[in-house]
């Protein structure tokens, strides 16, 4: 398997890749107020069943997206592209913000999303970037724990940050 910066005749490609995944589990999301304090917590939960959940945007959407991406990757194996990442630098903040990352079923659990990232690091560190922000939604166990065992730590949210409304969770490493 390698890993490449990607070629505009790779993005019809990048499209058709399975971006879907099945979840059991979300994240709730409790507001705490106090006369002086007030925060947030998060709590994972058990979904009555499993869930399919479908890339958050359309094709067209994410092909408007890559086009502003800074740097987009793709894993490559047997002439294949079975995983891709895109990230938007933000120089002000020094920090780069990673918006696509996907690998394919069959090539999931492999080591192709750590590989990605390690690259992405790498890239970045070039380029003076102190900080990655990955983000997800609530209801994206396999990219909240893929940024947990990565020593990726919860940063933030915005609420209906997402298409339909829905919340979106930032965990931030530090490279």
């Amino acid at each position: 398997m390698r890993i490449r910066s990607a070629r505009n005749d790779d993005l019809k490609a990048c499209l058709e890749l399975d971006a879907s995944y099945e979840t059991e589990i979300a994240w709730q999301v409790e507001e705490l107020h106090g006369e002086k304090e007030w925060g947030m917590r998060f709590r994972e939960i058990r979904l009555p069943r499993k869930q399919t959940i479908a890339p958050a945007y359309t094709p067209e959407e994410r092909l408007v997206a890559w086009q502003r991406r800074d740097a987009f990757w793709v894993a490559v194996e047997r002439n294949k592209i079975v995983g891709y990442l895109a990230l938007v630098v933000e120089v002000e903040h020094r920090q780069a913000r990673i918006g696509d990352l996907v690998v394919v079923p069959d090539f999931r659990r492999k080591g192709i999303a750590e590989k990605l990232l390690e690259y992405a690091i790498t890239w970045c560190l070039r380029r003076n970037v102190e900080q990655l922000i990955l983000e997800c939604t609530l209801k994206a166990q396999p990219a909240i724990a893929f940024a947990q065992k990565q020593r990726f730590v919860a940063c933030g949210f915005q609420e209906a940050y997402w298409p339909g409304q829905e919340m979106g969770l930032f965990f931030r490493r530090r490279i």
